[in-house]
């Protein structure tokens, strides 16, 4: 149990860290909090203090400009993969003594790469800064880069990337992401492409680590319990010995964005993925602001229901993108329809009322990014690495309180992700392009390679499981679940067991809670909106739920079983009989399909019950499936007939078993489960 341990009291110190900070008189934190106390090594090493005394425990990140601005020309995924490796052994440690010196610490260290940099976090007791900035340091001066972990890592990304490509609303998004920023490498997928990952070299990646990772283009900043002097001490003697220049950074094209409307033909994809899209101003310009606040108008009601808007920002440009589904029979009313609510929303700007309110909405979300002391450095660092004076967090509520929309007359651009053959009427959208991509993803491939006779085979299976599972008409009378059990997970070759809710309600409202020892997490999916709250002992943390959270939540609420089934049933889904196999010895049949949300999915079907036993995700190019849930002890409660017993497997190895002990279908709802909690400086003091 001692790693167990270990993984839970790293687990309890990022919630820690994550601590709200201290607030002004109007909600806002204080002058004090928000401004750090610098210093510059002799390396050239910027190194800035938050000092929060009384917060026990210290959060680290060390901020690099080697993040994809900092790629060349068919470089992408070479910041993301030297990234990785820099945690993956050192000359002194191996990747195994790395983790175990962190355990042993109870710290935790995560890395990150964004568009304009790379990134390392640290979180640990304040006791325990020295130790842990030690280690930190030894991953970045002196990384291995030893071949087993570059050959093990590139087979997890290139898993990662198969994962990517059955799910139509991730590729929607990488692909007008690429489209919005051309040449420039902010366009650059951020994990790469499997074409460039099969031909990458570790040389390549030591040779990134040795021009771009360098003191002189660094920041680190630490946030906690600690004295400045103590912080600058800690630094100068474990980073100090740092050496070297930062090599030129690479030509870039100029931000320059397409025009029009272009179409990525996905043709296993169920659905289109809508997304138009705005270039703004980079986060440095005064500009930036107004843009901010168009994205709260754009919230606050400009936009056709379902849709929402995102804005990401880096230091050369930002990419406002509204986005929406449609069935692909419907995409040219969707798609103009939200082309013309953002158009008219940058033509004509929110005013009076309704910029007043956008502001406020902008200023109160604003709070949200410092309220932790991860989510300061976070915010801080970002606003530094775009080139912001030291003190741009002091003067940021205020310019989104003063921010002005943008007046444009730019049409915004269109992509359509989505089957091109089930496209109606595209022409009344203007003239239409293609975009082409280095290869067909795979959920095409593998949905197009079924033969009719596959089809109808997999058809006949799919209604034999629903009348197994209850009927159709049991299974769509079904609107709320309640499910509550024990909840094993395994880490590390030991078991570590807590408790696990589902509440579920369609059409789009989740709560799943687990519960080890003192530690509370719990998320939530309420139509738009969603967030997490992680509580320890009489610590509190919420975070709200951005667009790839709310998209995993929807993920969670649609892999239950009547979800899956009804998924499958429907008249206008690609399932197909992919096979007979076996599972734990009884055999079975196995159906394929396309989920809205879960992407390619594999069913497979007791041969003689019909059942439902196991159902996988995530298959990788090469077509191995990396997620399954297999599911046994079936009971019947409101004519349905449910599991009780699942363990999940990933790569072959189980990593948790639940036991269901309460099942409740269509009862009484909780509503105090959807107001969202007020947490302030860590304390619960209500709900919104």
């Amino acid at each position: 149990m001692i790693r167990a341990r270990a993984l839970l009291a790293g687990g309890f110190l990022l919630a820690m860290a994550l601590a709200p900070v201290r607030a002004g008189a109007e909600g806002a934190p204080g002058r004090a909090t928000l401004t750090p106390i610098a210093r510059t090594l002799s390396n050239g090493l910027r190194v800035v203090v938050f000092p929060r005394p009384g917060a026990r425990v210290t959060q680290i990140q060390l901020q690099v400009a080697a993040g994809l601005r900092a790629e060349g020309a068919s470089q992408d995924g070479l910041a993301f993969l030297t990234a990785q490796m820099v945690r993956l052994g050192t000359t002194s440690r191996s990747a195994a003594d790395f983790q175990t010196g962190l355990d042993t610490l109870g710290a935790t260290l995560a890395v990150s790469v964004t568009r304009d940099a790379a990134q390392i976090a640290a979180g640990c007791r304040a006791s325990e800064f020295e130790s842990v900035l030690e280690i930190m340091s030894d991953a970045v001066v002196n990384p291995a880069f030893a071949d087993e972990a570059f050959q093990n890592l590139r087979r997890q990304i290139a898993g990662q990337l198969g994962t990517e490509a059955q799910n139509p609303a991730l590729l929607a998004d990488e692909r007008a992401t690429m489209l919005a920023f051309g040449a420039h490498p902010y366009g650059h997928a951020p994990r790469g492409t499997l074409a460039l990952l099969l031909s990458a070299n570790r040389d390549q990646a030591r040779g990134f680590h040795r021009d771009r990772w360098r003191p002189d283009v660094s920041v680190l900043a630490i946030a906690g319990d600690i004295d400045p002097q103590r912080a600058f001490a800690g630094a100068s003697e474990w980073f100090g010995r740092w050496a070297g220049k930062a090599a030129p950074e690479p030509a870039r094209a100029a931000v320059a964005g397409p025009k029009g409307v272009w179409v990525s033909d996905l043709p296993g994809s169920p659905v289109t993925e809508v997304r138009a899209l705005l270039l703004g101003p980079g986060r440095g310009d005064p500009a930036y602001a107004g843009w901010a606040v168009l994205r709260e108008a754009l919230e606050g009601g400009a936009l056709p229901a379902g849709s929402h808007s995102v804005l990401s920002a880096g230091r050369d440009a930002s990419l406002l993108m509204v986005s929406a589904v449609a069935r692909p029979e419907s995409t040219a009313a969707v798609a103009a329809s939200v082309r013309e609510a953002l158009r008219s929303a940058t033509a004509s700007p929110a005013s009076g009322t309704a910029l007043d309110q956008a502001r406020k909405r902008a200023a109160q979300g604003w709070v949200f990014t410092v309220e932790s002391l991860g989510q300061l450095l976070s915010s801080w660092l970002a606003g530094d690495g775009a080139g912001l004076p030291a003190d741009h967090l002091e003067t940021a509520a205020a310019a989104l309180r003063a921010g002005t929309p943008p007046q444009l007359a730019a049409t915004p651009v269109l992509l359509l992700a989505g089957p091109a053959a089930r496209m109606k009427d595209l022409s009344r959208l203007g003239r239409i392009d293609t975009l082409r991509t280095e290869a067909e993803e795979p959920m095409a491939v593998r949905a197009a390679s079924f033969s009719p006779e596959q089809r109808k085979r997999g058809r006949q299976l799919i209604d034999a499981a629903v009348l197994a599972h209850g009927g159709a008409q049991k299974l769509k009378a079904v609107r709320r679940t309640e499910q509550a059990g024990d909840l094993t997970m395994s880490i590390g070759g030991h078991d570590l067991t807590g408790e696990a809710r589902y509440f579920r309600e369609d059409p789009a409202r989740l709560v799943y809670t687990t519960r080890f020892l003192e530690f509370e997490h719990r998320q939530v999916l309420d139509g738009e909106r969603g967030w997490a709250l992680s509580t320890a002992g009489d610590s509190a943390t919420l975070v709200p739920s951005d667009s790839t959270a709310l998209f995993s939540l929807r993920a969670i609420l649609e892999a239950d079983l009547v979800h899956l089934l009804r998924a499958a049933s429907d008249p206008a889904s690609d399932v197909a009989f992919a096979g007979r196999g076996m599972l734990d010895g009884a055999a079975c049949d196995q159906v394929e399909f396309t989920a809205r949300v879960n992407g390619r999915v594999r069913l497979s079907l007791d041969a003689t019950t019909h059942r439902v036993i196991a159902m996988e995700l995530q298959p990788t190019p090469q077509g191995a499936w990396r997620d399954r849930r297999k599911w046994s002890e079936f009971t019947q409660i409101e004519g349905v007939w449910w599991p009780r017993r699942e363990a999940r497997e990933v790569d072959g190895e189980t990593v948790s078993r639940t036991m269901l002990r309460r099942f409740f279908v269509n009862g009484p709802v909780d509503t105090t489960l959807f107001k969202r909690p007020l947490v302030i400086r860590g304390e619960i003091r209500g709900v919104e």
